[in-house]
């Protein structure tokens, strides 16, 4: 049984499941010390640490993100085909009167609903969104009698201090079972295709989520994850849905990962010091041809010679 407190009114200290912590407060600094997100870590592994310092909530000159409108969408959809609450407050849609932002009482609209904090939707966006939801609930595990994958405390905070490193963690898996240990996704895609799957899995990283989930099951609820689903819904008509379980060894392995993303990160802290790609050597390195190019050459030096000689 999942028990939720609400969130303080100031920094939280204490490690919980927190079911009243919105979006934006969570992507902050929200606990006592410095925290970071799967996201984040995801970023520091796969690309660097001065890429995730760019846009880090840590960060005091941090730049801003423009948000996409396949980010808008995705986070609008969560909202609504997860059932959460205060969609009304978070987001709106541009009145059928209008049919762009070319008027001025159109752009005035826009920018009161923005000064107020809410993201505006396009029309076809939400029907994109009632499509998605339409698509989910035909699919036997998730609205039918098989089995609902997404049931469960929708989108609670899960935040505990890393014992290794004194680094507050955060996670915030879609759905939190209430009677099992299989935790679930939803992710929307432009295509659910076998191949597309293990791209975005890939790509994204999605394996280092789920171990991050394992780790706050653990840490904060205290039950072992025996599952992580990702429920793929698609983007367009005719939004297909496939439903893909990560292996648990690719989890196992994605721990190690996290392990050296946490360890990182709390480096960076400590230094000031917040390295590209390349990392903190301050040698010149060579580089060179890769194995390919190289062989390629080859073969057109050798075609180019034949050419000479005939």
């Amino acid at each position: 049984m999942i028990t939720a407190i609400n969130a303080p009114s100031g920094l939280i200290d204490t490690a919980g499941c927190y079911a009243d912590l919105d979006i934006d407060r969570y992507h902050g600094q929200c606990t006592e010390g410095p925290s970071i997100s799967s996201s984040g870590l995801r970023t520091i592994f796969t690309d660097s640490p001065a890429h995730y310092w760019v846009g880090s909530s840590l960060n005091p000159n941090r730049v801003g993100e423009d948000q996409s409108e396949a980010l808008i969408l995705g986070r609008a959809a969560h909202h609504l085909l997860l059932g959460e609450k205060d969609f009304g407050r978070l987001f709106s849609v541009r009145p059928d009167k209008w049919d762009s932002w070319r008027s001025d009482a159109a752009k005035a609209w826009r920018a009161d609903e923005e000064e107020a904090g809410r993201t505006v939707l396009l029309p076809g966006q939400l029907q994109t969104i009632k499509g998605m939801h339409a698509a989910l609930k035909e699919h036997p595990l998730i609205g039918g009698a098989q089995g609902r994958i997404l049931d469960g405390a929708i989108e609670q905070s899960l935040i505990w201090q890393d014992p290794m490193t004194g680094i507050w963690l955060k996670a915030r898996p879609d759905a939190i079972p209430t009677a099992s240990g299989d935790f679930a996704d939803l992710k929307t895609a432009a295509s659910v295709a076998p191949e597309d799957l293990s791209r975005a899995v890939s790509d994204r990283r999605y394996d280092m989520q789920a171990a991050l989930v394992k780790w706050a099951a653990k840490a904060v609820l205290d039950i072992d994850m025996t599952d992580f689903a990702l429920v793929f819904v698609e983007k367009c008509p005719p939004h297909c849905v496939e439903i893909r379980v990560i292996r648990p060894d690719d989890i196992a392995e994605a721990e190690n990962d996290l392990r050296a993303a946490l360890q990182l990160f709390a480096k960076c802290l400590k230094s000031g010091r917040w390295p590209g790609p390349g990392g903190s050597l301050s040698d010149l390195a060579p580089v060179g041809l890769s194995e390919f190019a190289r062989r390629r050459a080859a073969d057109r030096r050798a075609f180019i010679q034949q050419e000479i000689a005939a």
